[in-house]
């Protein structure tokens, strides 16, 4: 096979027929929403990229079906009357060993704020002099997962039938946790007896193209916990229950992994081994109006649609006598030092009224497992607002409905249990005197724990090896963001014992996932399909 890293040409390093089905699934553009504070679940785009998929794998020579919850009515659930298509495609050549790939076809939103810091359209394949690829989905997971998988499938179903069956089941909503893809699959399954043959996730060992160019043995576990006031509180009390939802970090990081981390030390990772942590990623704050005698925040957002994102911005609107207003970018300049900046704002998507004046706290984006990676804006907002009230500069008895939400990362061994324990008992002890009136909910359907298989397994030396002749790996690691490894956790081996997952991808540390200008590298991404490849013909 000749090798791709060789070339320069996207074309001549994935083929004709891979461009143009990463080209395809790109423009679908399957963005995943889920909001429940503000009642949005928006996905508007997944029939027609699971369409796409389907005839992509079609045409390679797979057999195919879809299973989608809401068709089926087998799993319980609110799924907003929104269709969650999971795509099985399938090389069975009656071989005793079955390897899954697991990948996800949904994507985050592309936000307001991240449209003029993209170069080209963000759901436009574009390829660049320095041999990347952009667009949203280049890599994460249209990319790495899905056409990744099914360039090797193609050729695995062209040559030589391959000693082991492949499944490839691409989900939706990995994004928002799972609910509709993954954890939904394995309600089907668990209905099931073990030996059906209707079972989706069956198998000896499941292979996950969503991460760096490493061997995989261990992803985070993940919960997003939701932050509200009932009654609505004043302003003084909800930056209250902001620092101690931001405070939580320091708890979630003396949770430690006997795994090691890829981020260490060249990417500020806080230790050598993993670590749990705890990131505010959203804030939204909205005002009437009233009077006009003191300067009132009104509004404050952070610029981001999914709650797995560090935003790079937050909004703060105020309203008030012009006098004062015309002080303030001068006062919290004052206030803010370096990497972090104050500025009259840029894109948002707040509408800012006529007579208010908005302004951003600017950090640096990352994915929300990897807050090391970034610099996130919300906790130095929110001392901006404390410093402000404490000053006079703003009015802190105003009272605005205000939400947050936590990205809450588990180290891989960590049960959900324990970890939702501390971080749950440690919101609500802090927010008693704090702040009375709010409350912290985990919905169950966005919360797993992780996944973790020794680094030794045989499984994992195996990949290490191909990985290393491939994409020169640097060797086996666990990892911060967290994926649908954590959802294979409890499940099985076909032959039994428990089902192995191994994750690994082309998302390198250029990569900039759910940030603004995502690529992927053309030579990653055909390493990825190699791979697969060789992992499943080979002895």
């Amino acid at each position: 096979m000749p090798d791709p890293s060789s070339r320069s040409d996207p074309k001549e390093i994935l083929g004709e027929e891979g461009m143009r089905l990463l080209t395809q699934l790109v423009a679908t553009a399957p963005t995943n929403v889920e909001d429940p504070g503000h009642a949005r679940w928006e996905k508007p785009n997944y029939l027609r990229t699971a369409d796409a998929i389907v005839r992509a794998a079609r045409a390679r020579g797979l057999e195919t079906r879809i299973y989608d919850p809401l068709v089926e009515g087998d799993v319980p659930g609110d799924w907003h009357d929104i269709p969650r298509p999971n795509v099985i495609a399938e090389l069975n050549v009656g071989a005793a060993e079955t390897v899954v790939i697991m990948a996800h076809y949904d994507v985050v939103p592309v936000p307001a704020e991240q449209l003029g810091r993209w170069k080209t359209p963000p759901h436009t394949l574009t390829a660049r002099a320095n041999g990347r690829l952009y667009a949203r989905g280049a890599n994460d997971d249209l990319g790495s997962g899905v056409v990744g998988s099914l360039i090797a499938l193609g050729r695995l179903a062209d040559g030589t039938p391959p000693p082991r069956n492949v499944r490839l089941v691409a989900c939706c909503d990995e994004e928002t946790g799972g609910e509709g893809g993954v954890e939904a699959i394995k309600h089907h399954d668990a209905a099931l007896a073990p030996e059906s043959a209707e079972r989706i996730l069956a198998g000896d060992v499941v292979l996950i193209p969503d991460a760096g160019p490493e061997t995989i043995v261990g992803s985070s576990g993940v919960a997003f916990l939701d932050g509200s006031f009932a009654p609505v509180a004043p302003l003084r009390e909800a930056l209250a229950f902001g620092d101690v939802l931001v405070g939580l970090h320091e708890l979630a990081r003396t949770w430690k992994s006997d795994l090691p981390s890829r981020d260490w030390p060249d990417l500020h990772a806080p230790e050598p081994v993993i670590t749990g942590r705890a990131t505010v990623t959203r804030l939204d704050l909205t005002a009437e109006p009233d009077g006009g005698e003191v300067v009132r925040l009104v509004a404050a957002h952070a610029e981001n649609d999914a709650a797995n994102q560090i935003a790079r911005a937050v909004t703060l609107v105020f309203r008030g006598p012009g006098s004062e207003l015309d002080g303030l970018e001068t006062r919290f300049s004052s206030l803010v030092t370096t990497p972090f900046r104050f500025e009259k704002a840029g894109a948002t998507a707040l509408t800012i009224p006529s007579d208010a004046r908005a302004f951003q706290v600017i950090g640096e984006a990352a994915h929300g497992g990897y807050p090391h990676r970034g610099h996130n804006p919300v906790p130095v907002a929110l001392q901006l607002l404390r410093a402000a009230i404490d000053r006079g500069w703003v009015d802190g008895a105003n009272r605005a409905p205000t939400t947050f939400t936590v990205d809450l990362r588990l180290p891989p061994e960590m049960e959900l249990e324990d970890g939702l324990r501390a971080a749950l008992g440690f919101v609500r002890a802090g927010g008693s005197s704090r702040a009375p009136h709010a409350r912290v909910e985990a919905p169950p359907a966005r919360c797993r724990s992780g996944y973790a298989l020794p680094p030794g397994s045989p499984w994992a030396l195996r990949l290490q090896k191909i990985l290393s002749e491939t994409v020169q790996s640097p060797g086996i690691y666990g990892e911060y963001g967290g994926t649908d490894a954590s959802a294979i956790r409890g499940l099985d081996a076909r032959l039994g014992g428990p089902l192995p997952a191994l994750v690994f991808g082309s998302m390198d540390v250029e990569s900039h996932i759910h940030d603004a200008e995502e690529s992927v590298d053309p030579r990653l991404l055909a390493g990825v399909a190699t791979t697969i490849e060789r992992f499943i013909r080979e002895p």
